[in-house]
């Protein structure tokens, strides 16, 4: 992540994360059926899959089938990469939820299973680790099984 830079502004890393940040809740909100109370995206994401399960709530407490915004995947992708940290990694998964009037937060896993639903091969997660790559104090041990799954699955 970057920091401040002397002068007190901020740096164009951060202004593009602020400014996809707000594109993926304009574009929550506008696929949102007008009499919504909650907004709760869940994305789960390698460098070459993506999972995106987004649930609306509304005032009668039903949850109406709503699709994923079109291009929130691709803004979502770019804020991963954005959010890099050199031997530290990146996100695997990340909440992003919207309250009335429009209060949105977005929290990101960057340490447990993202819990794929069916759980994904090994290959996903070598070609996340080649380019996001972690320290090994930073590699969590149930990607530290995956990755060994993948070595596995080589030698045969």
């Amino acid at each position: 992540m970057s920091t401040m830079p002397p002068s007190g502004q901020p740096t164009s890393e951060q202004l593009r994360r602020q400014d996809l940040m707000q594109q993926i809740g304009i574009a929550l909100l506008d696929v949102a059926p007008d009499n919504w109370r909650r907004i709760d995206l869940l994305a789960r994401m390698t460098s070459t899959v993506q999972d995106l399960a987004l649930t609306v709530y509304l005032a009668d407490t039903t949850t109406p089938e709503v699709v994923p915004p079109r291009g929130i995947g691709v803004a979502l992708a770019e804020l991963r990469q954005l959010m890099y940290e050199p031997g530290r990694g990146t996100w695997f998964s990340a909440r992003c939820t919207i309250d009335p009037p429009g209060k949105f937060n977005i929290s990101y896993n960057t340490d447990h299973d993202p819990n794929w639903n069916p759980p994904l091969l090994a290959e996903p997660w070598v070609r996340d680790l080649q380019a996001y790559p972690r320290d090994d104090e930073h590699t969590p041990d149930w990607l530290r099984a995956k990755l060994t799954d993948a070595r596995r699955e080589e030698q045969n």
